[in-house]
């Protein structure tokens, strides 16, 4: 059960980056790469991978 949780959170998670990432990208090509709004979903972005590599860091060891 522990591992069904960890891919439901991978696959979480990677559902969430992909969804901010388009969304920076739209809005990085309508508002200019260096708007606020860009730059605070880069951010979010940001973090959602790291949570996302340390999971794969916790199964790695």
């Amino acid at each position: 059960m522990f591992l069904k949780i960890k891919n439901d959170e991978k696959n979480d998670l990677m559902n969430i980056i992909t969804t901010i990432r388009e969304e920076m990208i739209r809005t990085g090509m309508r508002e200019g790469l260096t708007s606020t709004n860009t730059i605070t979903l880069s951010q979010r972005l940001d973090e959602y991978i790291a949570r996302y590599q340390a999971i794969m860091l916790k199964e790695l060891a």
